[in-house]
């Protein structure tokens, strides 16, 4: 999970297609793997003993998390849902943590539907937000950045192309809500593509936080090696894909 959001703010795209020649794919294989093969070694055998104290370290702030919301009793649930849904609307903290946390308090499968429940109201009022206060309001809330890149998202209907936004890892999710309120879309197609989009994120991040509650740690570090390396592939080819689905919004339109 961490890792993930380290590639995500170091690494830019260097590519202006899709498409990268023999050497290039070559190149950016062999990267990834020896990232992978360095996490591995630093948790394993170049600091065993320090890596061993910081994730003895984390699992306890997890375990701080899990008494306080098992504090609220049959409430339990519904205060985790409402963080989900906090952490859609105000954006105050990554949602890969609140996945992970989640996953770490109910384990995977309660933790995945209790965060779908979450995201997916929190996803709802940001989309009605955003159509409701208009694009005064969006301009306000979403960097310019941000906004330059994805406006073509408001002048299209077309519901593969935000579903393929929601399913991608690396992409503003909390910001498109807003930002699709402003589209064509209709209310029930977006509730259903930012439902199914999030699910397998979700999934992944929920069985991390149950595998660190369960202490099964080589299977927490593999699917965050996984995580990096699909993390990272999305932000490499983040700006051609995003070319790419301008051009398909262009097309769709005309």
């Amino acid at each position: 999970m961490y890792g993930f959001v380290f590639v995500s703010g170091i690494c830019s795209p260097s590519k202006g297609k899709l498409e990268l020649n023999g050497n290039g794919k070559i190149l950016w294989a062999a990267g990834l793997c020896l990232l992978a093969a360095a996490l591995l070694a630093y948790l394993f055998w170049g600091q065993i003993d320090d890596a061993w104290a910081y994730l003895l370290k984390l699992q306890d702030k997890k375990e701080k998390f899990r008494e306080w919301i098992h504090s609220f009793g049959p409430w339990g649930p519904a205060v985790f849902i409402g963080v989900q849904v906090f952490q859609v609307v105000f954006s105050p903290i990554p949602g890969e943590l609140t996945g992970f946390l989640g996953g770490y308090v109910y384990g995977a499968l309660t933790a995945t539907i209790l965060s779908t429940v979450g995201l997916t109201i929190g996803s709802f009022l940001a989309f009605y937000i955003g159509r409701r206060l208009g694009r005064p309001f969006v301009e306000k809330l979403i960097p310019p950045r941000i906004l330059d890149k994805f406006d073509f998202l408001i002048t299209n209907r077309g519901a593969f192309l935000a579903f393929i936004f929601f399913s991608i890892p690396g992409f503003p999710k909390d910001y498109m809500c807003y930002l699709l309120g402003l589209s064509p879309l209709k209310t029930l197609t977006f509730v259903v593509i930012a439902c199914l989009g999030r699910i397998p994120g979700t999934i992944m991040l929920g069985i991390q936080g149950a595998g660190m509650y369960e202490e099964q740690y080589g299977m927490v570090v593999a699917l965050l090696v996984v995580m990096v390396i699909i993390g990272a592939a999305a932000v490499y080819y983040q700006e051609p894909l995003t070319h790419w689905l301008k051009e398909k919004a262009g097309r769709e339109k005309s």
